[in-house]
């Protein structure tokens, strides 16, 4: 193989085979022309001595440069050890276990799938890629901690992840202040200060904020909302969030009347506030949360007889993109709609091979248990690994300063489609999905882009 090619030395009697063929050359010219003098011939027989010698030289060269040349070329990208570095790690990071695994969990499924993909290809100059997971529990100080080790260890070069938005805030400093920097790309962390804050770490393939409460706001007004009911669930993505909805809706339909309220972060009874939003007469209820909140509250809606599709429509965010939802809350939740910062993998062609491999790889089911960022967490990956990929190895090391480069430069193919950071670490004009509950999946209504 190409791969085990080494410079041959060619035998030194290639040489005297010049001077043999030489010879043999000046006898037969002794023989053809009798009425040369020998020293004619002498001089002939000295003379294509050199050519034919000048000829094997001259192979012996062009083989010499050949066979180096297939030596360099044995690995995929020209690889030689002098480039192959020793050891690359990646870190995972998300709420795998616990009450947000049905997000998390699906993420990291896509994570490995990415990373096996792309180690069957060749790795990283012909070096595996490792993953290190980190099981932040939706915890920001579990996450410093998760990352300090790796703060220090110029192996780990990158982040997919942390998910949450919370966590992220709380981990940038950190990261930021590494040396050199540790880089992450999230797959869902959609608060607007994760890039607005400025960190030379910070990159997402998810829309923001502000760009999903547009198209939550935009949905309302063309579904014809007149009372909408705005609810948070006290956490820091929650918050922000609902307060650009209802910006937008002032803003964009101000004869939309709007109700402001909070439900509790693990609250399980909304008796209370299911009053509330029964006396306010509300047709819309829009609820930003991560999804543990949701299941209690549109069971005890439908038990209040408010029940989605028919006397009121639902609206949630990302975290409520989750079928699983539909179960807990005895299907309760059917008919509602959910947004999502990331597209549709089984809508989009690119991704079509993808969501065959997770399939296969995972259950013919796996996809309605997957949550709603499965197709971003692979892309997040996907671009990681190829910032990598394109930065220099030197003394068999790359480092994190030119992984940020790249990061920031380059243009990425995933199956989301081409991704290119802005100077933020956001994708300009990223995509948000609106799903509905229906049967036992969250199908795709539209994807209008933000």
């Amino acid at each position: 193989m190409l791969g085990n090619a080494q410079p041959r030395h060619l035998p030194d009697n290639r040489l005297g085979e010049g001077a043999r063929l030489a010879r043999d050359h000046g006898a037969r010219h002794d023989t053809r022309m009798p009425e040369v003098s020998r020293q004619t011939v002498r001089d002939n027989a000295v003379a294509a001595s050199r050519k034919q010698f000048l000829m094997v030289d001259q192979t012996v060269y062009l083989v010499a440069i050949a066979i180096a040349g297939l030596a360099a070329c044995g690995n995929p990208g020209g690889t030689t050890a002098a480039n192959k570095p020793d050891k690359v790690q990646i870190a995972a990071e998300g709420p795998f276990t616990g009450a947000q695994a049905s997000i998390g969990a699906g993420a990291l499924q896509a994570i490995k799938l990415a990373l096996d993909d792309f180690n069957k290809k060749g790795g990283i100059h012909g070096t595996r890629v490792e993953l290190v997971i980190w099981d932040d529990a939706h915890n920001a100080e579990t996450a410093k901690r998760l990352q300090a080790g790796a703060l220090s260890d110029p192996k780990i070069l990158g982040i997919v992840g942390p998910m949450n938005s919370g966590v992220v805030e709380a981990s940038e400093p950190g990261l930021e202040s590494a040396n050199p920097p540790l880089p992450f790309v999230t797959e869902s962390a959609s608060a607007t200060r994760v890039t607005d804050a400025g960190f030379s770490v910070a990159h997402r393939v998810n829309a923001r904020d502000d760009v999903q409460a547009a198209v939550d706001g935009k949905f309302m007004i063309d579904q014809g909302a007149k009372r909408v009911e705005i609810l948070d669930s006290a956490t820091d993505y929650s918050r922000p969030l609902a307060d650009a909805v209802v910006s937008y809706l002032k803003s964009n339909a101000p004869s939309i009347v709007i109700d402001r309220n909070s439900a509790r972060n693990g609250q399980k009874d909304f008796g209370t506030l299911v009053t509330r939003i029964k006396s306010f007469n509300a047709d819309w209820v829009f609820f930003a949360d991560e999804g543990t909140e949701t299941a209690p509250l549109v069971q005890q809606m439908a038990h209040a007889n408010l029940k989605i599709g028919q006397n009121i429509q639902f609206l949630g965010t990302d975290g409520e993109n989750d079928p699983s939802i539909i179960t807990t809350s005895q299907g309760a939740y059917l008919g509602a709609y959910a947004s999502n910062i990331t597209p549709d993998p089984q809508s989009l062609p690119s991704a079509a091979r993808f969501v065959a491999a997770f399939e296969a790889e995972y259950g013919s089911d796996a996809i309605s248990k997957a949550g709603p960022f499965y197709g971003s967490a692979y892309a997040a990956t996907e671009v990681l690994l190829q910032a990598i990929s394109s930065a220099a190895v030197n003394n068999r090391k790359i480092s994190r300063a030119d992984v940020i480069n790249h990061l920031g430069s380059d243009t990425f193919t995933t199956i989301l489609g081409l991704i290119k950071f802005d100077r933020k670490g956001d994708v300009p004009n990223a995509t948000v999905g609106i799903f509905q509950a229906k049967g036992t999946q969250m199908v795709a209504v539209k994807q209008p882009t933000g």
